[in-house]
């Protein structure tokens, strides 16, 4: 099991759409892809795996962060709505998002991923792991995904 720290910001969503994302859907929205024309996936995206432990943060503005808790990757068939994912993104343990309420959701600021033409994230499940406090240093160069 691998814990990572996983920095969201408001480039796409703001905290409290973050925070309802994963507390009513069990998910955190991820690309796999940057852009539509490279086949290189984003930073470690390939390296969670099922049983990991993701500690999600939120990044305001001004550079300050705070955490929105502890969270552990699993698949569709251990995740209390698993009807709510569809395919797995190829080389990852992504999923795309399969239900329609989701998906309304994820369009209150969230992208598809432009490679894969979907919404994708990790289904989670809260764990009990202390995250440890925000700190910029953590995270290195433009990194929104690193292992603890």
């Amino acid at each position: 099991m691998q814990e990572w720290l996983y920095r969201a910001s408001n480039a796409k969503a703001n905290a409290d759409n973050t925070q309802t994302l994963v507390d009513d859907f069990g998910f955190i929205c991820r690309s796999a892809f940057a852009d539509v024309a490279h086949a290189q996936m984003i930073a470690n995206v390939a390296k969670v795996d099922f049983g990991d432990v993701v500690h999600l943060y939120f990044v305001d503005g001004e550079g300050g962060g705070r955490s929105l808790g502890a969270y552990r990757v699993v698949g569709p068939h251990r995740h209390p709505r698993g009807n709510l994912f569809g395919a797995a993104v190829p080389k990852t343990k992504l999923r795309t998002v399969a239900d329609d309420e989701l998906r309304e959701k994820l369009r209150e600021g969230y992208a598809v991923d432009p490679r894969v033409g979907e919404f994708c994230g990790w289904p989670v499940i809260r764990d009990e792991h202390a995250s440890p406090s925000y700190v910029k240093d953590l995270f290195v160069g433009r990194n929104t995904l690193v292992p603890r």
